[in-house]
């Protein structure tokens, strides 16, 4: 009952938020087309998040937040550090590193967002290049945290960005800005974030966009003389994403479901519906395991994750990382 309860209160919130966005960027979805820089800012950071289709926003409760909804490092009780890295197509590999810290009440992190690629250079066809480059691009940022109460945080993210296309360099800056907010004695999460406002080189619009999800979990009662926090006990996890381009791009819809073993091992499946004329659905898995460390490592957790994003036309990509808390 309590899961069937929050699917429908998933459902009839995303109406809510995503129906007036969606009549008001429609008018304009195709006029933006093409206009805007840094396309690798619009891949999706972490590998968690991915495992679960893309649906994180409301989740938000561990240091890939960073990359999703600033708001969301509230949760980080201590220190948490990330590494990722995601093999794709065309041997374009993207990395993510994020790390959050709690000062009292705020929390601040740092991250780093990049996408890298080795093109070839020939004046015939030969069948050695007469040179390689690299090019790409990454954006650094600062984020800040802060609860307003109990039930309500916000955050922001300033970032500074980079890209290089062989000769040519540009550079922005660029901010994200979010909220979240938890009802039902913490059960749902409901998430809101404005991602990449701002420009490259100085008038190159960015692939601003707002993120929106919901997030139902469960979890059970902790021991009373453990000191473990709640989010460490969830069992159940049903969230949704929406994800609305402002400029270039139609919106996408994400669901994800996330189920943990014995608070140590995880099971996650996802799915992406695009609202693209180009086929974007797709089915995403992803699997998670985290331990305690023992001996002179007894105050540090750590976490490894994979998910696996088949595509037909793309071709499968992985994505491998680990968290650790401390």
């Amino acid at each position: 009952m309590m899961l069937k309860r929050g699917a429908v209160l998933i459902a009839m919130a995303l109406l809510i938020i995503t129906a007036p966005a969606q009549s008001a960027h429609a008018v304009d979805i195709h006029e933006g087309a093409g206009t805007t820089g840094a396309a690798f800012l619009k891949i999706e950071g972490g590998t968690r998040p991915a495992g679960l289709g893309g649906a994180f926003t409301g989740l938000a409760n561990d240091i890939n937040t960073i990359f999703w909804n600033p708001a969301g490092l509230t949760a980080v009780h201590d220190r948490e550090l990330t590494a990722m890295q995601h093999f794709s197509f065309a041997e374009i590999n993207n990395q993510t590193i994020g790390y959050a810290q709690r000062l009292e009440q705020f929390v601040w992190g740092a991250s780093f967002l990049g996408s890298f690629t080795e093109i070839e250079r020939r004046q015939g066809p030969t069948e050695n290049p007469d040179s390689t480059v690299t090019v790409g691009g990454f954006a650094t940022g600062l984020s800040l945290a802060y609860p307003l109460s109990t039930a309500l945080s916000v955050g922001g993210t300033a970032k500074v960005i980079s890209e290089q296309l062989d000769i040519q360099n540009a550079y922005g800056v660029a901010a994200d800005v979010g909220v979240i907010l938890h009802l039902l004695e913490n059960h749902l999460g409901i998430g809101v974030a404005v991602q990449n406002a701002g420009v490259l080189g100085g008038d190159v619009n960015l692939p601003m966009a707002v993120r929106a999800g919901l997030a139902y979990r469960t979890w059970k009662e902790p021991a009373a003389e453990s000191e473990e926090p709640i989010s460490a006990q969830e069992v159940w996890a049903l969230v949704a994403d929406a994800h609305l381009p402002l400029l270039d791009a139609n919106p996408s819809f994400h669901l994800g479901i996330e189920r943990w073993f014995y608070d140590s091992v995880a099971a996650r499946v996802g799915y992406r519906i695009g609202m693209n004329e180009n086929p974007s659905d797709g089915l995403s898995l992803g699997l998670g395991v985290r331990r305690s460390g023992e001996d002179m490592l007894a105050n540090i957790d750590f976490q490894f994750d994979y998910a696996f994003v088949p595509d037909v036309y793309l071709g499968n990509a992985h994505r491998v990382s680990f968290i650790t808390r401390f």
